[in-house]
């Protein structure tokens, strides 16, 4: 049996949104990290606001030619870090709102992966970023690699994942996720968690907590999960509670430095942009590890 939603793993372009703040410098690490794991192309992109471009046009051309000027002169202090040997690399520069402009973006280059830091939490004032996060993960139709307010990133220059965490949802078009977490697992010669969380035990057979491990590797190889991280070998568990509460509690315990996730499918973005928020931005929220959010088809 084949995957559900089979595809090959392409990690060739990836897209790195900044705006300059110290959350957008916790992700960058990890955006490079992941081009030169890949061999991807890296490209930067800042996005400077309507209300930004307009209230400098109110001060005349010449603010407006400014506020663009400070922007190149931050990205070009950008490209002066470290992270950026040995990676191939480009700037996009653009006046608009965010959404559209990384859409663009993505599309023009066939990117295959977002990266962004997101700040605060829920009920907290957000920057530019962060205030568009949780939409973004509403409706990318692309891989978004979070790095969330609490993460630490490590002191190395040369980022290593040694421990993948992914969170199995069976729910229908889900599953695209794991071959992702798979593909990095071996790229990185890291373990393989994979969790897979029972919020309600009636449903589940009475042996569940007795065969975790067997009733898992069954449900995965049923839907032809495991031959598509062959050969990646995962270790599986099983527990029952809050799917969120218990995602992170896992993650916490296992010390995981990346945790994958799967977006449910949605074939009605504009719906989906009006729904609460997906559960990998509240994960990311509160989690100690970047969280990769796949969108399932």
């Amino acid at each position: 049996m084949t995957p559900e939603n089979e595809s090959t793993v392409r990690i060739a372009n990836i897209l790195f949104a900044t705006d300059f703040s110290e959350i957008s410098a916790k992700a960058l690490p990890y955006a490079a990290a992941f081009a030169r794991r890949f061999a991807a192309r890296l490209t930067v992109v800042h996005v400077i606001p309507p209300a930004e471009a307009e209230r400098k046009a109110e001060k005349g051309a010449d603010a407006k030619s400014a506020s663009r000027h400070e922007a190149e002169t931050r990205i070009n202090h950008l490209l002066e870090a470290s992270h950026f040997r040995g990676v191939r690399h480009e700037v996009v520069l653009a006046e608009g709102e965010i959404l559209p402009v990384l859409a663009s973006a993505a599309e023009q280059r066939q990117a295959d992966l977002l990266v962004l830091g997101m700040h605060g939490r829920h009920g907290l004032a957000k920057v530019l970023l962060g205030s568009v996060a949780e939409e973004i993960l509403r409706l990318a139709q692309i891989p978004v690699l979070i790095v969330g307010p609490d993460v630490v990133v490590p002191p190395e220059e040369e980022l290593t994942v040694h421990r993948v965490l992914y969170a199995a949802d069976f729910s229908p078009g889900c599953g695209r996720a794991m071959q992702y977490a798979g593909t990095i697992a071996r790229a990185e010669h890291a373990r393989l968690l994979v969790l897979h969380v029972v919020g309600d035990a009636w449903k589940e057979p009475l042996s569940t907590r007795i065969e975790a491990e067997e009733y898992l590797r069954k449900r995965l190889k049923e839907r032809g999960w495991m031959a598509s991280i062959d050969p990646v070998e995962p270790e599986l568990l099983v527990e029952f509670g809050p799917a969120e509460d218990r995602i992170f509690e896992t993650a916490e315990r296992q010390r995981v430095e990346l945790l994958v996730l799967d977006l449910p499918p949605t074939e009605h973005p504009v719906l989906a942009a009006h729904l609460p928020g997906p559960m990998a931005y509240n994960v990311a929220s509160h989690a100690h590890c970047p969280v990769l959010a796949v969108r399932g088809r």
